[in-house]
């Protein structure tokens, strides 16, 4: 993955490179003072959204105000399905879903401007801050047999306890809106380092990908997944304190001035 990323950045030096040479040097130069973008976040634990509010020093150096929604996952997550169609899917030996938010500051860097309409413009950045997580637990629909002739089967929905709900009882998932009243918080914090490759087709627009590496610090271990569960899969396998990823982004939005 990071061999993709340098392929990325590479390409992406070369067309930078190849457009400034055709532009126009009589091109009138716009100075900006602020830039907003925000977009969709993909990487190597989970998913989500971001923003980020950026302030000029300079032509090329910019001040950033960063904040994301994260949905992180464990690796040995696995999604399973019960014998009935209509169930829905759940994830084995998954005590609590766990999001985080992302709250930082940093600079970014403007390595090669874009100087005409189809050009490219590359530049990086690097944020810090805090992160705050929170768990909450998951709740599954369990499925109990009749105990006598007369009774029937019966689904109840009950947090789940790898000590008491076995996989041959869990029918599926419940709704995702059970727990709100259990959540715990995780404080932590986070450092990113990213390469973006922006391509609007227009002077004061922002378009483009960012690819970078993350790391997430947190007080203790998320207890995402049931360590009972976790030992019977792989011996090696523990929940994590420290949650290092690689991410891409794709943004979008605008520069523009501000008196």
């Amino acid at each position: 993955m990071i061999r993709k990323f340098a392929a990325i950045f590479f390409l992406a030096l070369l067309a930078s490179q190849a457009s400034a040479q055709g532009a126009f040097p009589d091109q009138p130069t716009i100075l900006y003072t602020h830039q907003q973008y925000g977009g969709f976040l993909l990487n190597s634990r989970g998913f989500g959204g971001f923003f980020t509010y950026g302030k000029y020093q300079n032509a090329s150096k910019i001040f950033l105000m960063h904040a994301d929604l994260a949905f992180v996952k464990h690796e040995k997550e696995e999604k399973r399905y019960s014998a009935d169609p209509n169930a829905r899917g759940y994830f084995y030996g998954k005590l609590n879903s766990f999001t985080v938010v992302h709250a930082g500051i940093g600079y970014k860097k403007i390595v090669t401007e874009k100087l005409r309409k189809n050009g490219v413009q590359l530049s990086y950045n690097w944020l810090a801050g805090p992160a705050f997580g929170f768990t909450k637990p998951i709740y599954l629909e369990i499925f109990y047999p009749p105990t006598s002739s007369i009774d029937q089967y019966r689904i109840e929905v009950e947090r789940y306890d790898p000590s008491i709900h076995y996989i041959d009882k869990i029918y599926g998932r419940s709704s995702g809106l059970r727990g709100f009243n259990q959540i715990k918080f995780h404080p932590g914090g986070f450092a990113k380092f990213g390469v973006l490759v922006e391509y609007a087709n227009y002077r004061d627009g922002l378009k483009g990908i960012e690819v970078g590496a993350q790391l997430d610090v947190f007080a203790t271990k998320i207890p995402i997944m049931a360590e009972k569960i976790l030992e019977e899969q792989d011996q090696s396998a523990k929940n994590h304190q420290i949650f290092p990823s690689v991410y891409l982004n794709f943004f979008f939005g605008k520069k523009y001035n501000k008196i």
